[in-house]
């Protein structure tokens, strides 16, 4: 009679742990990054560079791919040489896709919700405006955290 109930019992708990496994979501860990575009229109022959500032500051450029770093013989006692970090540590890292649109993708700190955006040349601001941001959620992610998307943003060359 004790094998029936023990039967019965792990059947009851069975069906207990199925039921509530079905109320829980289950979301991965990996981590998004959220991207702003940014589009130029009209002289953007004159553009060097275009820049994004928020609260958390301003954007860097993406190093371009950069050389093997040789390998060096240090003396002992010496210090072998310190070398820059191979990726800024800055609000938004930049890279250029074509003349006329920028990527920037968005630092750990969190989605703006207010950016300024400028096009540079040289020695002078071409152009600049003040940009309030929308995000929404990429489809398809149901409760769980996604990627955030917004709309790109058109920033006008004189």
């Amino acid at each position: 009679m004790r094998t029936g109930l023990g039967i019965l019992g792990t059947g009851l708990l069975l069906a207990a742990t199925l039921a509530s496994a079905g109320c829980g979501t289950a979301c991965s860990t990996v981590g998004y990054v959220s991207v702003i575009t940014v589009k130029l229109e009209g002289n953007v022959g004159a553009v060097d560079e275009v820049q994004l500032c928020g609260d958390q500051g301003c954007s860097q450029r993406l190093p371009a791919e950069e050389p093997a770093i040789p390998i060096q013989t240090v003396a002992p006692g010496s210090s072998a040489p310190q070398y820059p970090p191979r990726v800024p540590q800055a609000a938004f890292l930049s890279s250029r896709k074509d003349p006329k649109t920028w990527e920037f993708s968005v630092s750990q700190s969190g989605n703006p919700t207010h950016v300024t955006v400028r096009a540079l040349a040289a020695s002078s601001v071409l152009a600049e405006q003040q940009n309030d941001l929308v995000w929404t959620k990429a489809d398809g992610y149901g409760r769980c955290p996604g990627p955030v998307t917004t709309p790109p943003i058109t920033l006008r060359v004189p």
